[in-house]
């Protein structure tokens, strides 16, 4: 068994080298906590073993690990800016056997990294076994509800914006695809990346949780009250959002 308890306290206590008085660290280290909890509601859903359940809890609060030296050293979240956090996070828990601390089981520390490695990519790695893998859908849908849960919370965050759509982004969107990096623009564009996140959900938990909150037409409104140009296309994207939301659970 892991013991949750003392994973926090080592998390709360290497947080504790970072200033919680910059609202980035403020912001990732609650987003640490409910993005745990999204975790264990997931893995609780899937009727996974308490140990399982505590494995991807443990991964939840680890998978923003590397942020907070990102902040710290770069002032900025945008990873191609920057570094990638989860590959940094993955580095930060091999140092030194830091991960050891946290849990001893080589198998667990192994499925840990790997998820962590993993969730903020376009896409899963392939090869993984079935089990890991699983570990990996359950933090890449938990990282995305909080993400979702924030953006619609960020009032004076999003501003108002002049630009369009990249006609790359309005294709994957109409297309039920997600956002490739590489094809974010403007700033619209990176509006709408959290749009195309919802094409990469795995669980019904997941689902439900967008329908029950109202989690597409809340994102998607927000972008339409901060752009004047593109309503046409944005209530084309929209109708394809939420015809994709109902079909797929």
């Amino acid at each position: 068994m892991i013991d949750l308890e003392k994973c926090k306290n080592l998390f709360r206590i290497y947080v504790d080298n970072y200033d919680m008085n910059d609202d980035k660290i403020n912001l990732k280290y609650y987003h640490t906590f409910r993005v745990m909890n999204f975790c264990r509601e997931i893995a609780k859903d899937l009727y996974l073993d308490s140990e399982d359940v505590e494995i991807a809890e443990l991964i939840g609060l680890l998978h923003d690990i590397g942020r907070f030296e990102q902040i710290r050293v770069y002032n900025t979240f945008i990873d191609k800016d920057s570094i990638d956090h989860a590959d940094y996070g993955v580095n930060i828990l091999k140092s030194d056997n830091f991960i050891e601390k946290f849990v001893s089981d080589d198998t667990i520390q192994n499925i840990v990294l790997v998820a962590i490695y993993n969730h903020n990519k376009f896409v899963i790695e392939n090869g993984l076994d079935e089990k890991t893998q699983l570990f990996c859908k359950i933090i890449r849908d938990a990282d995305k509800l909080d993400i979702f849960d924030n953006f619609i919370k960020m009032e004076n965050k999003i501003k108002h914006t002049e630009t369009f759509i990249s006609s790359n982004v309005l294709a994957s969107l109409l297309s039920n695809q997600t956002i490739k990096d590489i094809d974010m623009q403007t700033e619209m564009d990176y509006y709408l990346r959290q749009v195309g996140m919802l094409y990469d959900l795995n669980f019904a938990y997941s689902l439900n949780y967008i329908k029950q909150n109202n989690i597409a037409n809340k994102l998607i409104d927000r972008i339409i009250e901060k752009n004047n140009h593109e309503n046409d296309n944005l209530c084309k994207i929209k109708q394809k959002v939420l015809q994709f939301i109902e079909k797929s659970n």
